[in-house]
């Protein structure tokens, strides 16, 4: 949005949430708060105890959404927006998203869908780019690339589950209530045929962070697209960070929507307890001003500018709960991982930097003070981890353009030539029997199995033909 408004581009923006800094031609419209949205989510520690299989089916993890939406909805600002406003491009943030896609046809103009991070099979397909679940792992899985045969079962089992669930909690929900809110909703299309007439698909990917996989030219990585070289830190952060001399220090942060102040106390007692015991200094966004027995090396804050943390010359690991963000901004910056995934894609994301040799990973489920520090030494003093995330950080940089350049040019080629039809592949128009041609293949066997069963009944024929006339040769032989 920030480079488009910078080329010129009037932009209008639907968001929660307001961003600084923007280009005088972007007009940022905020119809709910960041609080509508996220207010009633469940506690993702509670919901880490569930296992992923439990907490992906619970269907109480995706009530806020649809609480969002409604709220989106009620709000009359939004119908003076859809009478006003004419647009030649909608780009819309899709994933958990659904409820917004009914106003596309209002439109008329093309979409580009973006997924906050790498594309499950079930919308890529919807562009006729299905994953192969033999090597494509699924989001909610902790697979490499290289599967087991069992793997791929659960894999494709998994996967396929996935988008039935996907459809059932959310999708279905979704297209109810824009059916619901909007003039004439119960003439709009679906969910499906709304997303089947966009015209590009970017993916927030990178095909060396995550495993490659097969692309048509409307499904786009463009991965890192907001990872930046390091700023200057404020003075007394730059102070703490800088004195930390050899041993330097780590980085420590939950992210912006699991609040580390709610995790357990025996859990927050083991992270200070190990902290204690570091020669670094250690630096943690905390969401309250102070904390019972702080030790001396460790600074809270309750917000801190990552991507400047990260390119500081003294630090020597990240602790990350594996958000896709902050997994490619510590690559981006050449950064060791200590990953302690709490829900959704961040254990595949924690599981990926381990198979790259930048990471390793603890379960905060069962985390104890003998796992954590063991981890923490080992990416500390083991130098093959700083190495190999360098070595990473050099070929994700190692671009013909920067993914933010990438992602501008493919908007505004999507513009210059009304949604790019010519780039569509024929396979949108194919179900599944149809694009792994099983369809053919049925018709091969049952013509096989016809063959063979001819043939079959050929040799009968012979057979007992040719028997029948020894035996009518015996007989004749035994009256001579």
């Amino acid at each position: 949005m920030k480079a488009l408004g910078e080329r010129g581009h009037e932009i209008v923006n639907l968001s929660p949430i307001e961003s600084k800094n923007m280009s005088p031609t972007v007009k940022q419209i905020q119809l709910i708060t960041v609080d509508d949205l996220m207010g009633k989510i469940p506690d993702p520690f509670e919901q880490r105890k569930l296992g992923t299989f439990r907490a992906m089916i619970n269907s109480s993890s995706v009530e806020h959404i649809h609480t969002g939406c409604i709220k989106l909805y009620e709000n009359p600002q939004l119908y003076e927006i859809l009478k006003t406003e004419k647009f030649d491009l909608i780009i819309v943030d899709v994933l958990l998203n659904y409820c917004v896609l009914g106003m596309i046809p209002h439109f008329k103009a093309p979409s580009i869908l973006v997924s906050t991070f790498a594309a499950p099979s079930s919308l890529s397909a919807i562009f006729g780019n299905r994953l192969q679940p033999s090597f494509v792992p699924c989001v909610f899985l902790k697979y490499t690339d290289q599967m087991s045969f069992l793997e791929r079962l659960g894999n494709t089992v998994l996967d396929s589950f996935f988008a039935i669930m996907w459809d059932k909690m959310i999708i279905q929900k979704s297209e109810e209530i824009y059916k619901k809110y909007l003039p004439n909703g119960y003439q709009l299309p679906g969910v499906d045929k709304i997303q089947a007439n966009s015209s590009m698909l970017f993916m927030n990917s990178h095909f060396a962070l995550n495993y490659p996989r097969s692309l048509l030219p409307d499904v786009i990585e463009v991965g890192g697209m907001h990872t930046r070289p390091a700023k200057k830190l404020p003075k007394d952060l730059d102070d703490f960070l800088s004195s930390s001399g050899k041993d330097g220090f780590i980085f420590f942060s939950l992210g912006s929507i699991v609040k580390a102040k709610d995790m357990p106390e025996e859990t927050r007692k083991i992270f200070l307890n190990v902290f204690s015991r570091l020669k670094q200094r250690v630096i943690w966004k905390w969401e309250t001003e102070s904390m019972p027995d702080l030790p001396p090396n460790v600074k809270l804050n309750k917000w801190l500018p990552q991507q400047d943390v990260l390119g500081h010359p003294n630090i020597r690991l990240f602790m990350t709960h594996g958000g896709l963000l902050s997994t490619q901004e510590s690559v981006y910056h050449g950064v060791p991982v200590l990953g302690i995934p709490i829900f959704g894609d961040q254990d595949l994301n924690v599981m990926q930097a381990e198979s790259r040799g930048y990471a390793k990973m603890v379960e905060i489920v069962d985390l104890s003070e003998e796992k954590l520090e063991s981890a923490i030494l080992e990416l500390i003093n083991n130098p093959s981890y700083v190495q190999k995330a360098q070595a990473l950080s050099k070929l994700v940089k190692d671009l013909p353009q920067t993914p933010l350049d990438k992602a501008v040019y493919w908007t505004e080629y999507v513009l210059r030539h009304k949604g790019a039809p010519h780039l569509r592949s024929a396979a949108r128009d194919l179900n599944f029997f149809q694009y792994y041609v099983m369809d053919v293949a049925a018709v091969l066997l049952t013509a096989l199995v016809i063959i063979i069963y001819l043939i079959s009944c050929c040799c009968k024929t012979i057979y007992r033909r040719t028997c029948g006339m020894k035996s009518i040769k015996t007989v004749h032989l035994k009256k001579e």
